[in-house]
């Protein structure tokens, strides 16, 4: 028993240890920044002038010109795999203007005054919920697992993100983004092999809703209806039952307007049907800049200030002999 309270009573100190600690480092904190800002309070004049400088600085890097909007699209993949398209992606992505082969404006075929003012493309995967071939969430942190079978990246779909700084130029730029993606060897083979595909099904389809067709014709006006029939060693008299093809038709015209739908959507190997949507707010906006240069300002300025109040020691220690 005497072990155990002292086992219990060990515990505790530590926890209250833990929190006294706690509370010195907080107490420390508070008076660290009171220090700091009664430094910055004494030396005012310095304060303010590099305040100033850091909302100036704020400002010009928040002006309107210098600002990138987001424009994100959804595309439809006509027989290429969301992963072979995302490989294409990349060599837009990683284009450097070291080179006149590897420039995006090269790549693309735009002026190099469009080319410049795009400042990032991404693409990303979209997930399907359930399996049931409904996109339903974009993957934007890539930490989607493989081995989830059921809620799984969708072949056919693919969701584009662009970073530019001037959003007029975005139709441009979006004719000249699909434009690559459709004159590429690969998907175009691939988008070739589909649409030959799906027109092979239709004529498929048709052959079969034609001899079916002609088996109601010959079933319903044609064959005699049966009397008396031995079936399942049974003697049947009547027609007990009639074979019924509407069924069967109405299947097969179903699914041959649901491949005509898609062979008509079937455009080209990569379709924007909305094209790219702008974002209406910044990446980075004024109040972003101004945070942020606030922040280094005031580093400055109290780093400043201690070389200032530091002067001589400072001095003495560089010209010690």
């Amino acid at each position: 028993m005497e072990e155990n309270n002292s086992k219990e009573l060990n515990l505790l100190d530590l926890i209250r240890m833990f929190f006294n600690w706690l509370k010195r480092l907080g107490w420390g904190i508070l008076r660290l920044l009171g220090n700091w800002l009664r430094m910055l309070c004494r030396n005012w004049a310095v304060t303010l002038v590099v305040l100033a400088a850091s909302v100036a600085v704020a400002l010009y890097l928040g002006r309107t010109e210098n600002r990138k909007y987001k424009a994100e699209a959804m595309a439809i993949l006509n027989g290429s795999i969301s992963q072979t398209v995302m490989e294409v992606t990349q060599q837009l992505a990683l284009s450097s203007p070291l080179s006149d082969d590897t420039k995006l404006s090269t790549k693309l075929g735009l002026p190099d005054s469009i080319a410049r003012n795009i400042a990032g493309i991404e693409s990303f995967y979209v997930i399907d919920y359930l399996n049931d071939s409904t996109p339903d969430m974009v993957d934007f942190k890539r930490r989607h697992s493989l081995e989830d079978t059921l809620n799984v990246r969708m072949p056919n779909r693919l969701y584009f993100r662009v970073k530019t700084k001037n959003v007029r130029q975005l139709p441009a730029f979006e004719q000249a983004f699909t434009d690559y993606f459709n004159r590429n060897e690969r998907l175009v083979k691939e988008f070739n092999v589909k649409r030959a595909n799906l027109q092979g099904e239709i004529s498929l389809l048709d052959a079969e809703i034609h001899r079916i067709d002609s088996m109601a014709t010959i079933t319903y006006l044609h064959e005699p209806y049966m009397q008396a029939q031995i079936k399942w060693n049974t003697l049947l008299f009547g027609e007990q039952e009639r074979q019924m093809l509407y069924g069967d038709l109405l299947f097969l015209q179903k699914l041959k307007g649901k491949r005509e739908a898609e062979l008509a959507n079937c455009t080209a190997p990569v379709v924007l049907p909305d094209g790219f949507m702008v974002m209406p707010r910044p990446v980075y906006g004024r109040i972003f800049y101004l945070v942020i240069c606030g922040v280094i300002g005031a580093f400055v300025a109290m780093l400043i200030e201690l070389l200032i109040e530091h002067r001589k020691s400072i001095l003495d220690y560089l010209f010690k002999k």
